[in-house]
């Protein structure tokens, strides 16, 4: 018989995670609903709003995948592009619509995007124009430019879509100094969440280098504590807030050093990292200047 379940909400959602890193999503989906039906006393109240958002992030990959599954390709968007965009922003989490319309691009010529963005527009409904708006803060050039003339700068109408065309910073972090340093920056999105940019940069040189970066999916911020902070403090390297602006620059200019150099960032294998972080910074270009340092405590 299978040793029976922790009565520790704490421990089922340490479960849950440890069960994600090993590819079992059915067995991190049984810990945090065994970890919720233990959470019900208001001390666990922290702990209980991880395990939320972790199911919350589970139900966004499910649906991502079955929306992978039955989308009829180029020719159905083409054909009913307001489907296309319901079913786009129900998956309703900011980094899965960017995940989305990221791939459309790569699965598309450039002129077909262009005539996808172009039915979208004579689509006229309101989930057409909020994947417009989408289209506009995540598609790279021309297309981009197109969705913002078919949008027409209206207030989106789903929060995840707002927080992709408006980012704004949350907070950052950084490891102690050395010739490696981890640098973290907490990019706000929807429903007090946020997308943790994690950067390590070899420092060692005269210019900062990128080693590796990658974006994590949106998460609580008690999350970003749980399962970024904590574990780095434990492996002996506690982080400690930096200035928001100066924590991208730092890691934009370690990125700029790497592509120089021709250095490859690992994570490009499975994310459009240098696309994402690009896009970050001409987005939040105009608005530089009123940087702080982050903390844990004030993410989101």
């Amino acid at each position: 018989m299978p040793a029976p379940a922790s009565a520790d909400p704490a421990e089922r959602y340490r479960t849950a995670l440890a069960c994600l890193d090993a590819g079992d999503e059915a067995g991190a989906r049984r810990a945090v609903e065994e970890g919720l039906a233990r959470s019900w006393q208001p001390c666990a109240a922290g702990t209980r709003e991880c395990l939320d958002d972790l199911a919350s992030q589970l139900d966004g990959e499910a649906a991502l995948h079955r929306f992978a599954g039955r989308t009829p390709g180029p020719r159905g968007w083409l054909a009913r592009p307001d489907d296309l965009a319901r079913d786009v922003l129900a998956l309703r989490r900011a980094h899965l619509v960017e995940a989305v319309i990221e791939e459309v691009a790569l699965v598309l010529p450039p002129p077909v995007l262009l005539r996808l963005v172009g039915a979208l527009g004579r689509a006229g409904t309101s989930a057409a124009r909020d994947l417009l708006a989408a289209c506009s803060a995540v598609l790279p050039g021309r297309a981009a430019h197109a969705a913002r003339q078919h949008w027409g700068g209206c207030r989106p109408a789903s929060p995840a879509v707002s927080a992709l065309v408006h980012p704004r910073l949350a907070g950052a972090w950084r490891g102690p100094g050395g010739d490696q340093q981890q640098v973290i920056v907490a990019v706000a999105r929807d429903g007090g969440r946020v997308a943790p940019l994690v950067a390590l940069v070899d420092t060692a040189g005269a210019a900062p280098l990128l080693r590796d970066a990658f974006f994590l999916p949106d998460m609580v911020p008690g999350r970003l504590e749980r399962e970024v902070m904590g574990p780095l403090a434990h492996a002996g390297m506690a982080v400690s807030p930096m200035a928001t602006g100066a924590a991208l620059d730092l890691a934009l200019r370690a990125l700029a050093g790497a592509r120089t150099a021709g250095r490859a960032i690992p994570s490009e294998a499975h994310q459009a990292v240098i696309a994402r972080m690009l896009r970050l910074q001409a987005a939040l270009a105009p608005s530089r200047g009123h940087d702080a340092p982050g903390s844990a405590a004030d993410v989101g």
